[in-house]
């Protein structure tokens, strides 16, 4: 029997440490446009969702082999959820100069593909925050490039995962948490190509982005 694992065998949920820390980013993926409703107002706006693993912060997962369950140690994750706009006040690109080190050339602005980010190493700043229905959460607040002389991993623990709206459900649809994939069908495209609406009641952390428990 092959090696199994997932999130809901998880034993029990523990937050990353606060601070600084090393991330490599190994989810891409496109939510598409999402419907949120912030402090009494609805809009719709295209989502993207960027999760990074944290080499040097770990959690106890229990795997089944062969019908026995043991124990591996992997990286623990953290996502952030961006409105998909390089704009000049649009939040993902301010992130992404800060990770970068650098502003974005025209020509970029222009076309630049996120899926250039994947496998790449950067220097997180997470903070511990709460939901608005009262759960803990723990949540990057800034990224830059690592210090001159730091190393990182030079491949993802975790298989990379890219996704765009428009491939539906397939690509890597399938690989997903049900929670993502219910999250995605409830854009605008899935209800669009269905003619229906497919929205569902999604808890949302303080910043207004969807909560995976």
């Amino acid at each position: 029997m092959a090696l199994t694992i997932s999130e809901s065998q998880k034993m029990e949920r523990k937050l990353p440490e606060a601070g600084a820390t090393v991330g490599m980013l190994y989810s891409l993926v496109d939510l598409g446009t999402q419907k949120t409703n912030w402090d009494n107002e609805e809009k719709w706006s295209p989502k993207v969702r960027l999760t990074f693993e944290l080499p040097d912060q770990t959690d106890e997962f229990e795997v089944v082999e062969n019908g026995k369950t043991t124990k591996v140690s992997k990286p623990m994750v953290v996502s952030i959820e961006q409105t998909r706009s390089l704009g000049e006040k649009a939040s993902l690109r301010k992130l992404l100069e800060q990770w970068r080190g650098q502003t974005f050339t025209s020509a970029e602005l222009k076309a630049f593909s996120l899926k250039n980010l994947l496998g790449k190493p950067a220097m997180l700043t997470l903070i511990h925050k709460t939901s608005q229905q009262g759960r803990q959460y723990c949540a990057i607040a800034g990224a830059s490039k690592l210090p001159k002389g730091m190393k990182a991993p030079a491949n993802t623990t975790n298989a990379q995962m890219y996704y765009e709206i428009e491939q539906g459900e397939g690509g890597q649809f399938s690989e997903m948490p049900e929670w993502l994939q219910d999250k995605i069908r409830a854009s605008k495209e899935f209800a669009t190509a269905t003619g229906k609406s497919t929205a569902t009641k999604v808890e949302l952390d303080a910043d207004g982005n969807a909560m995976p428990f």
